[in-house]
Formats: C-alpha cells, structure tokens, sequence
C-alpha cells in the first residue's frame, strides 16, 4: 500500500512541476529589441566608488569636454583628451522565457562587442531597478603633467561637468563565461551568459563593460503584454 501512495506522490509531483515548466512562455528576440533603450549612450560606472558596490551608468555622449596634457619642460601639448567613440555590447541570445505568474525570467546566449581578451569577471549583468539620476565630471591634477582646463591650469580637483546617469537598486547579479566555441579568427573563446531571476514590472536587464556602451531593456514591462 505504501509503494502504491508513493507512487501517487511522485506521479501528482511530476504533473504539477510539468505544469509549472507550461507556465514559461518564448520570447522571440524581436520581442526583446522592443523593449531596448538608451542604445549608445551609458557606460558602466560605479556609484561614488568601487567601494560602493552600487552599479551606475553614465551618458556622456552629449559632453564636449577636452583636457590637455602638457610637458611642463617643454611646455608642449603631449596629449589631448575627449570623450572617445565608444562600441556597444550586442548581446545574442540563444533562448530567451518568461512565466508572467511567478514572474521567472530567463535568458541564454553569448555577448559580443567587448576586447578578445576581456576577462569574464569584467563582464557587470544586473537585474534591477532603475533610478535616474546626474552626475559630476571632476578634474584633478595629474603627476605626469599639468593639467588645464579652459587654459587655467588645474591645482585641486574641480567640477567641470554634469552628466545624465542612473544606478541600480533591488540587484540581481549574474556572470558571464567562456564558451567552447572559439572566436573567429581569435585564440579567445566566446563569451556567453546564463540568467535565471524574478523579475517584476519596474525591472530592467543590464549588461555592461568598462569603456563600452551598455545594453538595457526594460524586460519588466514583459509582464503586461
């Protein structure tokens, strides 16, 4: 009798975890690229400091801001500085499912965008919350050279700018590895990312990378289409 209830027990588990994975539904790609913002323009940051542990992307594609290095024997130029062109991440996912009842969502796939050589860990994939914000371009000297801004030479640190921005709260963390698959033409194997989170309808996906610009979608709004 008791192998006959155990039986029972593992059928009625298998019926209901079978009904459980029914709850996932495909989200086609396109689907995905609907809910994508802000193409080109936050880089990855962190708030305040390192030391924060508080993401935070910053926009400084509308910033005009140059700085000079100079050779203070020479009294030459050695180098001048802007906000350099930046490429994006490209994420390409495999497989992408939501189950808007107990809010999972889940996605596959491999990141394109970033150096051969980058290193996983660099790698910064958050789920969370959003809140805008601004942020201050600081200035400070530099041991190397003078430094000058608006042909005054910099002596202490200084505000020279404001930038749109927005950190992350709520954080889901998430990594990335190596694949199998070698890049083309490279020693380097892809990079690729495995996401399993809750999500709820103010969440947004975030992948970002130091000197790159960063791709954010506003995957909670899946939850109401």
């Amino acid at each position: 009798m008791r192998n006959i209830w155990n039986i029972i027990l593992i059928s009625l588990f298998a019926v209901g975890l079978a009904n459980a994975q029914d709850n996932l539904q495909t989200v086609e790609y396109n689907e995905l690229l609907k809910l994508k913002v802000d193409e080109n323009r936050f880089t990855f940051g962190w708030l305040d400091s390192v030391f924060s542990g508080i993401p935070c992307f910053r926009d400084y594609t509308k910033s005009d801001i140059q700085t000079e290095l100079v050779d203070p024997k020479t009294d030459s130029i050695i180098y001048t500085s802007s906000e350099p062109k930046r490429n994006g991440l490209i994420i390409v996912p495999n497989s992408i499912e939501v189950d808007k009842k107990s809010k999972k969502f889940q996605i596959s796939g491999k990141i394109t965008g970033g150096w051969e050589s980058v290193i996983p860990t660099e790698f910064k994939i958050y789920i969370g919350h959003r809140n805008d914000t601004i942020s201050n371009t600081t200035l400070s000297p530099n041991l190397h050279g003078d430094i000058y801004f608006n042909g005054r030479k910099m002596d202490s640190t200084i505000v020279i700018d404001t930038v749109p921005a927005f950190y992350m709260s709520d954080l889901q963390r998430f990594e990335a590895y190596r694949g199998k698959e070698y890049l083309e033409n490279s020693k380097y194997k892809e990079m690729l990312f495995e996401i399993n989170g809750i999500i709820d309808e103010k969440s947004i996906l975030v992948f970002g990378l130091s000197s790159r610009y960063a791709e954010i979608f506003e995957i909670g709004k899946l939850l109401t289409e």
